[in-house]
C-alpha cells in the first residue's frame, strides 16, 4: 500500500464504505463542505500551487486560525507530495522565523488577522512565496483541476510538527503519510469511530491534537468534522454547537472540561448526542469525573496521553476504569507497544518509577536536522512513570520539566533563555506549580543584577514569547541559582526557594 496516502481520506467514490447521509466532511460557522467539494477544492488548490512552482518536498509554513482553508491546504499539500509545517498562531515573529528557517520553508500561507507577524518576518528578509487567505489564495484555487499527477508514496515526508525540547530550541517531529495514517487508524478501532461520528474540533489545527486526535479518523470513516473557532473558547457557544450539530465526540483538556462542567448553563442545552469526551495533558480530577458522570450520564469520559512525536493518543484510560484507576494515563493504544524502563532499558517492577518508551508505526522518523530520542525503534519520551500490577501507567513526573498550562506545553529552558536576555537579569529558573484554573502555571526564580519589577519583565517577555509561555509568578533574588558540581540547576531546590517565598 505504498501509494495509499493522506489524500485518500477524502475520496469517497460509489464503492467506498458508508459515508454520513449528507456526505458532509467539514462544518464551520454555518457552512457545510461536502467530501466532493473538499476534494475538488483541494485539487484545484494543488493545481494552482503546482502552476506557481510548488514541487514535491516543498515545505509550507501554515499560519492560520481554524478555518476551512486550513483543511483544503492540508490535503492539497498531501496531493503534491509537499510537507505541511503548522505554525502556532500564538507565537511572536522571532519564534515564527526560527521555525520557518529551521524547516527551510519555501511557502508561507497566512490569514490577514496574523498579517502583522508575517510582515515582521518578511521585513527581516525571510525569502519565501507568501500566500494570504483572500484574493491571492483564491487565485490559486481558480486554477482548473484536477490536481497534477505527482508520484507520492506513503513513506514520503508529509508533516513537520514542531515541539520545543529541553534545550528550548523548537524541533520538527518528522512524520510521513504512513505515520499520520497509522496514528489515525488506531483511533477508529480504539474509539469506535463510524460514519455517524460528528467530531467537534476544539483545539487549534496547528497543534498536534487539532488534526491528529480523532479529526482525520472521523474523515477516514466518512463522518463529519465540525471546526470551532480557535480563539476565545466559550462554554455557552460550545453547548449551542453540540446541540445544533448533534456532536458525538470531542477532545477537551482538563482545564476546559472543568469550565464546561462547572458552567451554570450546562443544563439549558440538549447535550444528549455526546457519546465520547477525550481529555488529556494531565490527570482528570475525581471531582470532575463525578461531575461528568452526573451531568452527562450517557457520555464516556476517556483520559489519554500522547505527544507530537506520535502516537498522539499513545495511552488511554477507558471510562470503566475512571474511578478504580484514577490518576492513571491508562494502557497502550492498539497501534503502540509501551514500556516503562529503568536507565538500563529494563522493564521496571510495579510501583517503580522509570521512563516511558514507545514503539509504534505511528512514531516520527526523528527530529528534522537534529538528534532524536530513538533507540532501536523505541521513542524515549523523557516522561517518568510507574506501572501498577494491572499494567496501568501513572505518569509521575517529567524529566524534561515540561509545564502544561491550560493544555498547552511550555518548556522552561526556552522561557529561561529569554528571561536571561534581559539586561537586568543574570540567570533564571522556571518550574511548574499547581493551579486550580490552569492545571499548572510557570513560576520563575530570577537572579537580578539590577532592580527589576515583575511588570517590567512581563512587558519584555511579551515582545519575545507567546503569552501562554510567560510565567504567572516571579520571585527576584540576588543569590545565584543552586547548581550541581557539573553546573546543572537543582530544580527541586528552586521549588523549595519559591515555596518559602
Amino acid at each position: 500500500m505504498d501509494s495509499y496516502t493522506v489524500a485518500e481520506l477524502l475520496r469517497k467514490p460509489r464503492l467506498a464504505g458508508r459515508v454520513n447521509e449528507g456526505r458532509i466532511a467539514v462544518t464551520f460557522e454555518g457552512r457545510d463542505v461536502t467530501y466532493d467539494e473538499l476534494d475538488e477544492r483541494s485539487d484545484r488548490l494543488a493545481a494552482g500551487l503546482h502552476a506557481a512552482g510548488f514541487r514535491h518536498g516543498d515545505r509550507v509554513g501554515v499560519l492560520l486560525h481554524n478555518r476551512v482553508e486550513w483543511v483544503e491546504l492540508f490535503f492539497a499539500v498531501a496531493k503534491l507530495g509537499g510537507v505541511v509545517v503548522p505554525v502556532n498562531y500564538l507565537l511572536k515573529a522571532a519564534e515564527v522565523r526560527y521555525i520557518l528557517d529551521d524547516c527551510e520553508a519555501s511557502w508561507v500561507v497566512y490569514e490577514p488577522a496574523l498579517g502583522a507577524v508575517v510582515d515582521e518576518v518578511r521585513a527581516g528578509g525571510f525569502a519565501a512565496r507568501y500566500v494570504e487567505i483572500g484574493s491571492s489564495y483564491e487565485d490559486l484555487v481558480a486554477e482548473p483541476g484536477p490536481a497534477p499527477e505527482v508520484d507520492v508514496s506513503a513513506g514520503d515526508l508529509f508533516l513537520l510538527q514542531y515541539t520545543s525540547g529541553t534545550t528550548g530550541v523548537p524541533k520538527g517531529a518528522m512524520h510521513t503519510h504512513s505515520t499520520v495514517l497509522w496514528n489515525s487508524f488506531h483511533q477508529i478501532v480504539d474509539y469506535g469511530v463510524t460514519a455517524d461520528e460528528v467530531y467537534l474540533v476544539v483545539p487549534a489545527l496547528c497543534w498536534a491534537a487539532g488534526f491528529h486526535d480523532l479529526a482525520l479518523a472521523t474523515l477516514w470513516r466518512g463522518g463529519r468534522v465540525v471546526l470551532s473557532p480557535s480563539t476565545g473558547f466559550d462554554p455557552e457557544r460550545f453547548f449551542a454547537t453540540v446541540a445544533a450539530q448533534r456532536v458525538t465526540s470531542v477532545l477537551l483538556v482538563p482545564t476546559v472540561l472543568k469550565r464546561v462542567l462547572g458552567h451554570p448553563g450546562i443544563g439549558d442545552h440538549d447535550l444528549g448526542s455526546l457519546r465520547l469526551i477525550c481529555s488529556g495533558g494531565e490527570p482528570v480530577p475525581l471531582t470532575t469525573i463525578a461531575d461528568a458522570r452526573r451531568l452527562l450520564p450517557d457520555c464516556a469520559l476517556v483520559q489519554v496521553y500522547g505527544m507530537s512525536e506520535f502516537p498522539t493518543m499513545m495511552l488511554y484510560l477507558d471510562a470503566a476504569y475512571a474511578d478504580a484507576k484514577a490518576g492513571s494515563a491508562g494502557r497502550a493504544c492498539s497501534a503502540a507497544e509501551v514500556r516503562v524502563v529503568d536507565d538500563k532499558g529494563r522493564d521496571t517492577a510495579p510501583g517503580v518509577v522509570g521512563e516511558i518508551i514507545c514503539r509504534s508505526p505511528a512514531t516520527m522518523l526523528g527530529y528534522y536536522g537534529k538528534e532524536a530520542p530513538l533507540e532501536g525503534g523505541w521513542l524515549r519520551t523523557g516522561d517518568l512513570a510507574q506501572v501498577d500490577e494491572d499494567g496501568f501507567v501513572y505518569v509521575s513526573g517529567r524529566s524534561k520539566d515540561m509545564i502544561i498550562t491550560g493544555g498547552l506545553n511550555v518548556y522552561p529552558a526556552e522561557v529561561e533563555r529569554v528571561i536571561a536576555q534581559h539586561p537586568a537579569v543574570l540567570e533564571a529558573a522556571v518550574v511548574g506549580v499547581p493551579d486550580d484554573e490552569w492545571g499548572e502555571i510557570g513560576s520563575a526564580l530570577v537572579v537580578v543584577r539590577d532592580e527589576l519589577s515583575a511588570d517590567e519583565l512581563v512587558r519584555y517577555l511579551k515582545a519575545e514569547l507567546a503569552t501562554f509561555k510567560i510565567p504567572r509568578r516571579f520571585t527576584f533574588t540576588r543569590t545565584p541559582l543552586p547548581r550541581t558540581t557539573s553546573g546543572k540547576v537543582r530544580k527541586f531546590l528552586v521549588r523549595d526557594t519559591l515555596e518559602q517565598g
